[in-house]
Parts: structure tokens; C-alpha cells; sequence
């Protein structure tokens, strides 16, 4: 009796219309999740623009019908609302300036009042006049905006890297800009750092002071960090969503990450804690997060305290 009942399923083709349909939904989903989910490259600034791509495919494949894909776009609206929708998404997306840039932009009214409303947070934002001010410059491409070497360069360098660099005519929102855009949008380099933290903090090696602990933890990651990195082979840009094809290689990733035994970080420890040797925090990537240092992994959550606040102007 199963054994018919699989075997109807399977022959009937509304049961594969079904998988279609559901694999086509669940596409520019799947790509936005890897976007955010990778290590490469900080990507608060794309979430907003992954969202609306989103939607916009999922009409696209239902002709525009809005009868049709209502129902799958009111499930995505209600969570993005519910849970992922915040003032610094759709304001790192409009200080994107690969989004703001492109013919494909849309100002739209929740855009700019998001903005506004960060300008309000002191802490975010020391001269709130003076950054609204400098937004015209920045819309109008005028001062160091409209250099011929920084239109070349939108497409060439990350979007913090690029304000650093072309948005000396604006310093308040410069400053902002560098903050937004150098943060995460995903908890999972967090995950991975409280499980190597787990792997550390043993039974065997319970008494460590925090200082230390943290020393082996920032050197471990990044050793580990480093060697992914060496080992996987990649020709995309890890920010860039349309040279996201397939998921076959996020869903199954090629290989684990190197696990280092208790040999490995007793002999960290060693070379860290020598004689005369002081730790050494060199300037590494931290999977997504901004640059500046540090053992752990920032991750936005929504709440503007958790920016970093280390870039000085």
C-alpha cells in the first residue's frame, strides 16, 4: 500500500509543479542567506537590497499576478517586519553607493526617514544638520563623490572601503557610512567563535584567566580563519548576488573546517606566552566583521550599541 502510495506522488505532476514552484521560492532566499552567512566580506549593506530582489523575483515568476504570489510575499513581508526589519538595513542601503549608483535605485520615503532617524542617535551621529546637509552632496555626486576615480572604484571596492577613501566632502556621514557598512548582519561568526570557545575552555584547561583565554581564542580563530581561506578556491565575488548561480556548494560546503587539537593549542599558548612575548593582533579578517580588531565576533542585532566605534577621523 506505501509502496503505491509513492508511487502515485511521484507520478503525478502536480507533485513536481509543487517542487518547482517551492524551489523557485525558496532560490533568491537561499542565495541572500549565503550573502549574509559568509566570511568574506561584511554585508549589512546588502540585506535590504537581498529582501526586495527577493520579492521582486518571486512576482516575476508569477507573471505579476498579483492573486498569485500574494500569498508567498505576505509570509515573507510579515517576517522581514516581525523580525529583520530595522533602521540600519534600509539605511546601509541607501549609503551603498553600488545601490545608489545603479539606474535599478528607488528612494523611497522609508529609505530616507530611517536615515533621519540614526541621525538622531548621538551616538552614531556627533553633528546631525551637517550630515543631512552633506547627503545632497553625496546624492549629487559633487566634491570628493564625483571624482572620476571614485565612480570607477563603486564597483571595485567594498562600500566601507569606498567611503573611506571618496567621502572626505562628507565627514559626518562618512563616519556613519564606515560603521554601517563595515558590520555584519548574521550571528554566526559568533556561533563559531563561542564553539571554539567550548573547545578551549575544557575540563583540562578550566583555570585560565580571561586575558589568556581570549589570547588563545582571537589566535585560534584566525589561524583557523586563515586556513579556510587558503583552502577554498573561489572565483566569485562573495558580495555580489549575480554571480550566485547555484547553493550546491552552501548547502554542502566542500570541506570542514580545520579542527586543532589540544596539542595544537597548548603549543598556541606556548608561543604566545613566552618569555618576553606580548600577544600579537595583526590585521585579519574577521569572517564579515569589521577590521578593527579584537578577539571576538561583533554582530549587528539591531541594537545600535553593539557598532563598533573604533575608527578615528
Amino acid at each position: 500500500v506505501n509502496g503505491k502510495m509513492v508511487s502515485s506522488i511521484i507520478l503525478d505532476s502536480k507533485f513536481w509543479d509543487d517542487c518547482f514552484t517551492t524551489v523557485m521560492l525558496v532560490g533568491p532566499l537561499i542565495k541572500l542567506l549565503r550573502l549574509v552567512d559568509a566570511d568574506e566580506k561584511p554585508s549589512l549593506g546588502i540585506v535590504y537590497a537581498g529582501m526586495q530582489r527577493a520579492k521582486i523575483n518571486i512576482k516575476t515568476m508569477f507573471r505579476n499576478r498579483k492573486s498569485a504570489y500574494t500569498p508567498y510575499t505576505s509570509i515573507l513581508k510579515m517576517r522581514w517586519d516581525k523580525h529583520l526589519k530595522r533602521d540600519l538595513h534600509a539605511a546601509a542601503y541607501f549609503l551603498n553607493p553600488d545601490y545608489f549608483y545603479s539606474e535599478g535605485f528607488v528612494e523611497k520615503a522609508n529609505i530616507l526617514r530611517s536615515l533621519l532617524d540614526l541621525f538622531d542617535i548621538e551616538t552614531l551621529c556627533d553633528d546631525s544638520v551637517a550630515a543631512m546637509q552633506e547627503i545632497q552632496l553625496y546624492r549629487d555626486r559633487k566634491g570628493s563623490f564625483g571624482r572620476e576615480s571614485a565612480l570607477k572604484a563603486i564597483k571595485r571596492l567594498e562600500p566601507g572601503e569606498w567611503w573611506r577613501l571618496h567621502g572626505g566632502s562628507a565627514p559626518n556621514l562618512q563616519k556613519m557610512a564606515i560603521r554601517l557598512l563595515h558590520q555584519t548582519s548574521s550571528s554566526s561568526g559568533c556561533e563559531r567563535n563561542w564553539s571554539l570557545f567550548e573547545q578551549i575552555h575544557s575540563k583540562r584547561r578550566n583555570r585560565l584567566e580571561h586575558q589568556r583565554l581570549s589570547d588563545i581564542v582571537y589566535v585560534t580563530y584566525n589561524l583557523r580563519l586563515q586556513s579556510r581561506m587558503h583552502c577554498k578556491k573561489k572565483n566569485y565575488d562573495p558580495i555580489d548576488i549575480q554571480s550566485i548561480d547555484t547553493v550546491d556548494f552552501w548547502v554542502m560546503p566542500d570541506e570542514d573546517d580545520p579542527e586543532f587539537t589540544n596539542g595544537d593549542i597548548e603549543g598556541i599558548e606556548n608561543l604566545i606566552y613566552t618569555d618576553n612575548a606580548m600577544p600579537s593582533y595583526p590585521t585579519v579578517s574577521f569572517g564579515g566583521t569589521s577590521d578593527d580588531g579584537g578577539f571576538g565576533l561583533p554582530v549587528y542585532d539591531g541594537d545600535v550599541g553593539t557598532l563598533n566605534d573604533n575608527y578615528d577621523f
